[in-house]
């Protein structure tokens, strides 16, 4: 991984590396993490679970590492002369996993220093006697698609059943983040479903067809321009209607490329402290983040033209979402 002082030495801006590593806290983040709050306050007394569901660039993997460091740092119980506790297990999960390789990715992502070869029941035991000792409460599966997907059928149920079966044991809180293709394989294990049934968060992409999504989106851009102004940069209104078109055509409302359009352009500016419109096209250009558009550039583009493709792209997405959370 390549710390700041690396990335000013590979000559990148200082604002730009500020900014790669700022996240904002809104509204729908808020949710999230407040959601993730609730569902880990059952450990314990029930084993319910959460679905945290989203296209890639939505901000999962930002919105659980979040929850994690803040809820650890309020923890005073960690640490005691005889007893260090673990309440929360992170595991990244990869593609196809067995049930095996599962268990021991689980092992792997935790502080467990024993051995991780053995039986499929013998790791069951080390897992078991790990999550009692430790006091794990919540486990999080992060790109759970991967072990619940369609193409994976023939280790699914064996996936399926070993995670239940952990959540009534143990009373644990499990949250499965993950894309829609997660969500999409799990509704059809009704008794896995329905401990997920209670809560389920789907992030989506900022969009512009109404008033309210309109003040979301507005809110975000706004508070990436404020955080470039504590870093003394001056971002050309983003939030204003026609400039939060543009930026929508040219990234589909996701935050990821949102982001990445922003240090294209702080990359690209002749300027230290100011990012206009022309920086921003510039930016756009050197990039392939919407292969829809082929060479349009909605920052150079008449307004007009960019109505039009925004009008298309809203269409897609809805199309999209819709396809998105059909289980059939």
């Amino acid at each position: 991984m390549i710390d700041c002082d690396s990335r000013r030495y590979l000559g990148l801006k200082p604002a730009t590396v500020a900014f790669a590593d700022w996240r904002t806290r809104h509204d729908r983040f808020k949710q999230a993490v407040g959601d993730i709050l609730r569902t880990h306050a059952m450990s314990g007394v029930e084993g319910v679970g959460m679905l945290l569901m989203g296209i890639p660039g939505l901000g999962k993997s930002s919105i659980l590492a979040s929850y994690i460091k803040h809820h650890l740092a309020e923890r005073d119980d960690l640490e005691s002369p005889g007893r260090s506790k673990e309440p929360i297990i992170l595991v990244s999960v990869p593609a196809e996993p067995t049930l095996k390789t599962l268990i021991q990715e689980i092992l792997l992502a935790s502080s467990y220093e024993g051995s991780i070869k053995g039986t499929v029941g013998e790791l069951k035991q080390k897992l078991n006697e790990f999550i009692q000792e430790r006091g794990v409460e919540l486990l999080i599966f992060d790109e759970f698609q991967h072990f619940l997907r369609e193409q994976a059928k023939s280790n699914t149920r064996g996936v399926v059943n070993h995670i239940k079966l952990m959540m009534d044991k143990h009373k644990l809180a499990v949250v499965m983040a993950g894309t829609p293709a997660g969500y999409r394989s799990i509704a059809h294990y009704d008794e896995l479903y329905q401990r997920f049934a209670q809560r389920q968060t789907r992030l989506t992409p900022f969009q512009i067809d109404s008033e309210e999504n309109r003040q979301a989106f507005g809110s975000y851009l706004r508070a990436c321009a404020g955080f470039l102004k504590r870093q003394g940069v001056e971002l050309t209104p983003l939030a204003k209607k026609e400039m939060m078109v543009r930026v929508y055509v040219a990234t589909k409302g996701i935050p990821r490329l949102i982001a990445g359009l922003i240090m294209m352009a702080l990359e690209s500016t002749e300027h230290e402290t100011v990012i206009t419109q022309k920086d921003l096209a510039e930016g756009f250009a050197k990039t392939a983040m919407n292969p829809d558009l082929g060479n349009f550039n909605p920052f150079c583009a008449s307004y007009e033209r960019v109505l039009e493709r925004a009008a298309k792209a809203q269409k897609k997405a809805a199309s999209e979402d819709l396809k998105n959370w059909d289980i059939h």
